[in-house]
């Protein structure tokens, strides 16, 4: 129902650095690497989110003990550099899904919980982008051209995901939508997304922007300088916050009268179940 409007206001901003990208990559396979005393294993496996989405990636390179060593170090502490941003993170999706369950958007009582998941995110961008300047310098120029392709076909293999989906399929079987339940939040969207064309400059992770900031880092990433100001200055948390906040509450606000006590009830529990899930790291529903 609500899946790409969720994922631009629930997408932390700093996984811009993880933008599609297609296209920029160099020639050079993963597969095709020498690297003395290199192997490939799974990186980073208990971290959350784009921490987890980076370590996958990773894994398709391979890399020495003392590389291998100095990434999970870096890997860790950014997880747990994101644990209060994970937390309140959760709490705004619980206060979104009594919201969503009682049929009323309160923007002025999520105002202080989408405060604080910016405020948690400004703390962790500066070590974020210095731990992504610290992981080029550990590796060598193969392994950031391998590191760089392994994530471009991650990345563009979720969106890929999403762009099969249709927006109501998974949601229209969950909440048993009729059809004339179907047009009205079709219709919803559609109108919601035709205000917004054009508008992308603000820089999501996902707008013609927030791609091409994405695609100048990784080529960067690739070169032997990199200095991660010099290619994306950081980015303003508060302002994108509000502007995505804003669609996508505006869009459940226009959404919620459509539904029955039934349906809301049931899409609440949907947002809960994923509010406490790994995933939640990523998106704000599935």
């Amino acid at each position: 129902m609500l899946g790409r409007t969720a994922i631009r206001f629930a997408l932390p901003v700093t996984l811009a650095l993880a933008a599609p990208a297609l296209g920029c990559g160099g020639a050079t396979s993963s597969q095709a690497i020498s690297v003395p005393g290199g192997t490939r294993a799974p990186v980073a496996q208990a971290a959350h989110g784009r921490v987890k989405l980076l370590g996958e990636a990773l894994a398709d390179v391979p890399l020495t003990p003392e590389q291998r060593g100095d990434i999970e170090k870096l890997a860790a502490d950014a997880d747990a550099r994101h644990e209060s941003t994970r937390t309140v993170r959760q709490q705004l999706m619980l206060a979104v899904a009594d919201q969503v369950q009682a049929g009323t958007i309160d923007r002025a009582a999520l105002q202080p919980k989408i405060d604080a998941l910016v405020a948690a995110e400004g703390q962790t961008q500066p070590a974020d982008r210095a731990a992504f300047e610290r992981l080029h310098a550990i590796l060598g120029p193969d392994q950031r051209t391998a590191f760089v392709d392994a994530l471009e076909a991650r990345v563009s293999e979720h969106m890929g995901r999403l762009h099969e989906r249709h927006p109501l399929k998974a949601w229209a079987a969950e909440l048993n939508l009729s059809d004339a339940q179907k047009s009205q939040i079709e219709a919803v969207l559609k109108q919601s997304f035709q205000g917004w064309r054009g508008k992308d400059h603000d820089g999501g992770p996902w707008s013609g922007e927030g791609r091409h900031r994405g695609a100048k880092v990784l080529h960067a990433f690739e070169q032997d300088r990199f200095v991660i100001d010099e290619v994306a200055p950081p980015v303003d948390v508060g302002k994108k916050a509000g502007v995505a906040s804003d669609r996508f509450l505006g869009v459940v606000a226009q959404v919620l009268p459509i539904l029955t006590p039934e349906q809301r009830a049931v899409a609440a529990q949907k947002i809960r179940t994923h509010a406490g899930s790994d995933a939640a790291g990523q998106s704000l529903f599935p």
